[in-house]
């Protein structure tokens, strides 16, 4: 099964036995009920013969399909059992022939007036029952007559008439079966058809054969000498040790040595039950007699014999006449088990056993005899036999497991279901909520591509504003106020400046991977060109390595510082110095120019436009600057401080 079962399946069973408490329990019953049904009996697979049983009239109604049971002294009971009717119909099998749906049981006791409602059925689940007996434990109770009432019949495929039918019943006085010591009676019965009579109810023979547990034993039971007329006659005697009380004898039929043979094969046609104090004395006493008639074959069904109360030590069983099974088998006599009982107490188990046959055991097969021991073995042919009350409460007990059983195997494969479902579902949930990440995550990536675009294209037109625009200008005017050799070098280095700014803009903007030259190149290039009317000196160790943002917000620093000291400064020496602590970059410009003129408008702007820079990079500008001696404007900034743009 495992193999059978899909991952899907298995992954629902495994979250709801990890997360399902109900599951849990109810695979903890289950188990139990597994445990609980191996040591009980089994239903036969085959019917055991004998008689049908009880069989009311046909009418429309169901409660006047009634049938009682009375006794002349009041019975103390505590447990009633009730083995239903299995017959061949031209339907079919009818294993629950005439069972009602529900039922009733009324009692009168002494002491009390009129009668009293002893027990109810209120379902007696026709619809999972298979001939499966019913059995009512009671509180010891002490009653004159029982009436079974059924409450709802069934009715027959295409009838409306109903009828009330019950193969054997059984009613407890402690492991004492007594029902068939009361006297029966029916609003009807039919008594007239072959195998059908009120009487039959406690006769012992029902579909399901002797009370026993599916346990082997190694003897299938008695098996006697051939015989060569029906008439030849053989015997057996039990020796029960001592003189013992007793009641009732209790024979089991065999099963015969082969299945073409059926139940109850060799079963004698005439017999008598005999007991006596001393073998040798010969002084035997008849208990019970088939006469001269045969009695009917009981099938694989244990025939008991009620005798009055005798003491004896031995008991015989004397055969007269034997079976005819065809005109191809020998004649032969057959029991499984022979029991002498006293209030249901087997005192014959395990006693020793006297035959007149030639041989003691005789093989079946690799495994089984047939030994005159095994007459008294406590095995009958199929199975180990157990006390009566508790064979039938078993049954009704594997039943009532069987029921519970379907119920919590339906009831786990609902909850196995659900957590599949629900693994299901949550399973197509995350797809979902993945798929619909990847794409709102895709969505915003593109918003966010465009974004950045638009930004870009802000930057670059704010770029090429600031550093093209203004020299482009420039050199406009220059051209304009004539082609004398100072203008011309003005526009030689204003275009040389617009050039060099053009390829920074490409590096840092549209080509950052080629933005490859060291920082220290960059601000020597940008200073070679802007200060070739001045001296300059410039120091530096090792060049910084700057995100793309910083790089661009230092260079567009440092030519606003450069173009200030041109512009406004009349200094002959520029000081450059570019240095880089662990966590930090300093960039030093220093002229000896005229210092800042406070008040000035061009010096408040341009002091702005630095600081502006400066907060760019979140770094920190401080500016030096006295009057006649110069200004000395010092940056700092952190490495690695902002995102990646």
């Amino acid at each position: 099964q495992a193999a059978n079962t899909s991952p899907s399946i298995s992954i629902g069973h495994s979250l709801a036995t990890q997360l399902s408490r109900r599951l849990t329990t109810v695979e903890k019953r289950l188990s139990e009920i597994e445990r609980e049904s191996r040591d009980l009996p089994v239903m036969p697979d085959v019917d055991a013969g004998g008689s049908h049983g009880f069989h009311s009239d046909f009418i429309p109604t169901s409660e006047k399909n009634w049938f009682a049971v009375t006794w002349q002294e009041p019975r103390t009971i505590d447990g009633i059992g009730m083995i239903p009717t299995r017959i061949i119909t031209q339907s079919g099998i009818r294993a629950n022939y005439g069972l009602p749906a529900r039922m009733r049981i009324e009692a009168t006791g002494p002491g009390r007036t009129g009668s009293f409602v002893l027990a109810e059925i209120p379902d007696t689940r026709l619809d999972r029952r298979h001939g499966e007996p019913l059995f009512i434990n009671l509180p010891p109770t002490a009653v004159t007559s029982l009436r079974f009432i059924p409450i709802d019949l069934p009715t027959l495929p295409g009838k409306s008439v109903r009828f009330f039918a019950l193969a054997e019943l059984e009613i407890y006085q402690g492991e004492e079966n007594i029902a068939d010591s009361g006297e029966f009676t029916a609003s009807f019965s039919i008594n007239t058809e072959g195998g059908w009579n009120i009487r039959y109810l406690t006769d012992h023979q029902s579909p399901l054969g002797p009370p026993e547990l599916p346990i082997m034993g190694k003897s299938l039971g008695w098996h006697a000498d051939f015989g060569k007329t029906m008439d030849t006659p053989t015997w057996a005697v039990i020796d029960l040790g001592a003189a013992r009380e007793f009641d009732a004898i209790r024979l089991t039929a065999a099963c015969g040595d082969t299945p073409t043979k059926g139940p109850g094969v060799g079963f004698p046609l005439r017999f008598q039950l005999e007991a006596a104090d001393d073998v040798e004395s010969g002084s035997w006493r008849t208990l019970w007699s088939t006469g001269e008639t045969d009695y009917i074959n009981p099938g694989y069904n244990p025939a008991l014999f009620r005798v009055a109360e005798t003491t004896a030590r031995y008991v015989r069983l004397s055969v007269s006449r034997r079976q005819v099974i065809d005109r191809y088998t020998s004649l032969r006599t057959l029991l499984s088990e022979m029991e002498v009982l006293n209030h249901g107490k087997n005192l014959a188990l395990g006693a020793p056993v006297m035959t007149p046959d030639k041989q003691a055991s005789i093989t079946h097969d690799s495994t089984r005899v047939w030994s005159r021991a095994g007459l008294t073995d406590g095995f009958s042919s199929s199975g180990k036999l157990i006390p009566e009350r508790q064979w039938i409460s078993s049954l009704a007990w594997r039943f009532d497991l069987l029921c519970e059983k379907q119920k919590l195997d339906a009831e786990r494969d609902q909850i196995i279901s659900q957590w599949q479902e629900g693994f299901m579902v949550l399973i197509f949930l995350l797809l979902f909520l993945t798929i619909a990440g990847l794409l709102i995550w895709q969505i915003r990536m593109r918003l966010a591509n465009r974004r950045a675009m638009r930004q870009l294209s802000l930057r670059i037109s704010s770029d090429l504003h600031d550093e093209v625009g203004s020299n482009l200008a420039t050199i406009s005017l220059l051209s304009e106020c004539g082609m004398d050799p100072e203008n011309l070098e003005d526009i030689h280095m204003l275009s040389l400046e617009t050039s060099l700014s053009l390829r920074e803009i490409v590096e840092i903007t549209l080509a950052p991977k080629h933005a490859a030259k060291p920082m220290h190149g960059s601000l020597r290039e940008i200073a070679s060109l802007m200060l070739r009317k001045h001296q300059w000196s410039f120091e530096g160790g090792e060049s910084p390595e700057l995100e793309l943002s910083q790089r661009r917000h230092l260079l567009f620093f440092f030519k606003e510082s450069l173009h200030n000291i041109i512009r406004h400064a009349d200094a002959t020496h520029v000081r450059i110095i570019l240095a880089k602590s662990i966590s930090e970059v300093r960039l030093v410009v220093e002229d000896n120019g005229k210092g800042l003129q406070e008040g000035s408008p061009d010096v408040m702007v341009a002091l702005r436009t630095l600081r502006q820079r400066a907060a760019s990079l979140k770094g920190r500008l401080d500016v030096i600057s006295k009057p006649g001696e110069g200004t000395k404007l010092t940056l700092f900034f952190s490495l690695h401080t902002l995102s990646k743009k």
